[in-house]
């Protein structure tokens, strides 16, 4: 995922953001997993930029067994996920791409609070 670190430190030169990245080894996971998880990645730091009048944002990734996990939270202002019906467009974009790719999104956020995407993925190789 070193173009997830590169699109990390564009970030914080561009906007201003304190990034805390914990971005281990390479995950396991297929061309098309691995692409879903950069793309739902940027989508979710896009959405920390546009959005979330955040100063910090924590990204990690990290592989337990058979699943690997992308975490995104910011200490911005957060949204109620309730209010949005099926969610904003990048949201039903980042859902479509989990699936796609046979994983899962939860988006968590609370007025006030923050947010939180969480991808899970199925590890493993093509």
């Amino acid at each position: 995922m070193a173009a997830l670190t590169q699109h990390a430190h564009a970030l914080e030169a561009r906007h201003g953001l304190t990034v805390h990245a914990d971005l281990r080894a390479e995950p396991d996971l297929d061309p098309d997993a691995q692409a879903a998880a950069y793309r739902v990645a940027q989508e979710a730091l896009h959405n920390v930029v546009k959005h979330a009048r955040a100063a910090q944002v924590w990204l990690s990734l990290s592989q337990t067994g058979d699943m690997v996990t992308l975490h995104v939270r910011d200490d911005g202002r957060g949204f109620d996920p309730g209010a949005q019906g099926r969610g904003t467009l990048g949201q039903r974009s980042m859902r479509e791409r989990a699936s796609g790719a046979g994983g899962t999104l939860v988006v968590d956020s609370a007025p006030g609070q923050g947010s939180a995407v969480t991808l899970t993925l199925p590890r493993g190789r093509a």
